[in-house]
């Protein structure tokens, strides 16, 4: 079972002391500011999430959200983060992972050194869809006239779906760079690959 520790506001460049270097390990390339270098991966699902909102509203006349529930979408959305790092974590099968946020950075972490198998690193880098993806599928089922439900699915869907950029980044890294049948660790350093 994992063990999970919870890391607080921590400096994004933290070392932890079980996260040394990996012997005879593949080091991933990977861009050196991977929060900015991941914006793009987010456009896709930005302009999804968009056509969604434009289509619901094409078919009506009227304005389809309440005002009075968009600070409950928002702070719905912000709840997601810690939720979108504790899915990554459920990914791990053993060892300490640990979550935390950089709120500098307005970022968050989960971060293991125990190794997955590349499909499993994949599963793990995708599991933080779910929460972005689930309110846009509610979002677009959802009757015009439960304008409450629409206003409260729509920040948790945008953030849900645009947040795990760098997760996107990586799993394009990973399918291109780790052969089939390698295994994916974290270090201080980076990701690793090896057989």
């Amino acid at each position: 079972m994992a063990r999970i520790t919870w890391e607080g506001n921590q400096d994004w460049e933290k070392n932890f002391p079980d996260g040394q270097s990996l012997p005879n390990a593949v080091r991933l390339k990977r861009p050196q500011n991977i929060l900015n270098t991941s914006l793009p991966y987010g456009v896709i699902p930005l302009i999804l999430c968009f056509i969604c909102v434009f289509l619901k509203k094409s078919t009506n006349d009227e304005f389809i959200f309440d005002w009075r529930f968009m600070p409950l979408s928002f702070i719905a959305g912000f709840l997601l983060i810690p939720a979108h790092e504790f899915l990554h974590a459920i990914c791990y099968p053993m060892g300490a992972i640990y979550i935390g946020v950089c709120l500098k950075k307005v970022a968050a972490y989960a971060l293991s050194f125990h190794p997955l198998s590349k499909s499993r690193y994949l599963v793990r880098s995708l599991a933080s869809v779910l929460l972005g993806a689930i309110p846009l599928v509610v979002f677009v089922v959802c009757p015009l006239q439960w304008k409450a439900l629409l206003t409260l699915c729509v920040v948790p869907s945008f953030m849900g779906l645009i947040s795990p950029s760098p997760d996107y980044m990586d799993i394009l890294l990973i399918i291109r760079q780790v052969p089939n049948g390698a295994k994916v660790q974290a270090s201080n350093e980076g990701l690793y690959w090896f057989r």
